[in-house]
């Protein structure tokens, strides 16, 4: 049998397992919109047919037919707990042809990227509200109902990646799905676990150097699995330029693991005095023209200002003649100006009082000061991976902040919804993409050396 032959019959029975899904829609125990059905047709054969593609070209269908049988086994339970008996058994028969297939084509790293996929597909659905459980009264006791999102909502209340939506509602469970999020969501959570997997599996190490190597394979998880995790956050508020988050984190994941397949040596550019001395007067300028202006009053200005009074220590310690770093342990003492510059009412105090927000100022350069002299005389390595722990303690905190603002939780007291947001999204916009490169390089540093 020929090569493309043996690859077609591979895939047949994803075709079937996937087919099965769709046997409450046929059977009526769900029932559809007549003017949804070829589109849902459409976006179902695009979607699926375009990841089977991949993992056949990829040669990764172990781990698709692995990812198909947890949503099968989900779905028979999810059927047989509202009562769709009939429909129940046709989702097992879905999971034992998975299954079967699953044991044929897996490969030994196909069980851990399959599992955490599927994971992290899940914590997606929940952490973007797509999926929500609570009592959907149009529904009967045994019976769903799928329909477009346009049906509960104005097309001007819908965000941007919920467009084109469908929602399937049961008794206690909904699910919003779109053309996006069902392409996006489903490619974030396997770049993650295949990013994490590999980091893991291809990044340990049994030399003097195992320490070290721990905490490279630490940060760069943490760094792949918080710019994953992190779309599913943004996804679901309906703010014009956070869903462009969820383009930046497939890109960046899949940047990541195209290096990770092909890695090559990663150098850091040299900054001279000169160039030190120009950054540090730019950014006093551009400090003075924010405050002098007034544009420090907006939320989000006055966190690049505070950004921008940590980047100026830092560069002051460059200029700080001595080559003896402070102990390690006072970085414990720039996370905590960090932390307390991240607190709602010191800013509210800052943007009321002009000796508050100076001394606000003063805080991150102090800040910043600290982190640059604890990296002196120290291995690049080290003060890279330190440099992204810094960055991606903002990133989490942002996330914190916009998860909770989701849900109006009034931790800015004094300031509106939008401002958070615009706030977090500063944060964001500069943290990912230095998180990211720090993340590069430090696994550049374990496979190639400094």
């Amino acid at each position: 049998m020929n090569t493309r032959a043996s690859k077609l019959l591979e895939a047949l029975p994803f075709v079937l397992t996937t087919a099965l899904w769709n046997v409450p829609f046929l059977l009526g125990d769900v029932i559809v919109e007549r003017s949804l059905v070829p589109e849902l047709v459409f976006a179902e054969v695009a979607i699926l047919g375009g990841f089977l593609l991949a993992a056949i070209l990829r040669n990764r269908l172990g781990r698709l037919y692995l990812i198909t049988f947890f949503i099968s086994v989900l779905l028979t339970a999810i059927m047989a707990v509202e009562g769709l008996w009939r429909v129940a058994p046709f989702y097992l028969v879905s999971a034992v042809i998975s299954f079967r297939f699953f044991t044929l084509k897996k490969r030994s790293s196909d069980v851990a990227t399959g599992t955490v996929a599927f994971a992290i597909f899940m914590l997606l659905l929940v952490l973007s509200t797509s999926l929500r459980f609570t009592l959907f009264s149009g529904a009967a006791s045994s019976q769903g109902y799928a329909f477009s999102i346009y049906d509960n909502s104005s097309p001007l209340g819908v965000p941007f990646t919920y467009a084109y939506g469908l929602v399937i509602a049961l008794r206690s469970a909904s699910l919003t799905l779109s053309p996006l999020t069902a392409i996006f969501f489903p490619l974030i959570a396997y770049l993650t676990a295949d990013n994490t997997v590999l980091i893991v599996t291809g990044y340990r190490s049994e030399s003097t150097y195992s320490v070290s190597s721990a905490v490279v394979v630490a940060l760069a998880c943490q760094c792949e699995n918080t710019i994953g995790i992190l779309s599913g956050t943004v996804s679901s508020l309906a703010i014009s330029i956070l869903p462009y988050f969820i383009f930046l984190s497939a890109g960046l994941l899949l940047l990541t693991n195209l290096y990770l397949h092909n890695p090559v040596r990663m150098k850091l550019p040299r900054f001279r005095s000169w160039l030190v001395v120009v950054l540090f007067i730019a950014i006093l300028a551009a400090e003075f023209v924010i405050v002098s202006t007034g544009m420090v009053y907006s939320l989000a200005i006055f966190g690049f200002v505070s950004f921008l009074s940590i980047i100026s220590g830092f560069l002051l310690g460059f200029a700080i003649p001595t080559k003896k770093s402070l102990p390690s342990y006072s970085i414990a003492g720039a996370f905590a100006i960090q932390s307390l510059m991240f607190w709602p009412f010191l800013i509210k105090e800052a943007l009321s009082s002009p000796w508050v927000f100076e001394a606000y100022n003063l805080a991150g350069l102090a800040a910043g000061l600290i982190l640059s002299l604890s990296f002196k005389n120290r291995r690049i390595v080290t003060k890279v991976g330190l440099i992204e722990l810094i960055f991606s303690m903002e990133t989490m905190i942002t996330a914190v902040f916009l998860y909770l603002t989701i849900y109006s939780v009034p931790i800015f007291s004094g300031f509106t919804e939008i401002e958070v947001i615009d706030f977090s999204v500063f944060i964001l916009a500069v943290s990912l993409p230095i998180m990211w490169f720090s993340n590069i390089y430090l696994l550049s540093v374990r496979a190639f050396g400094t």
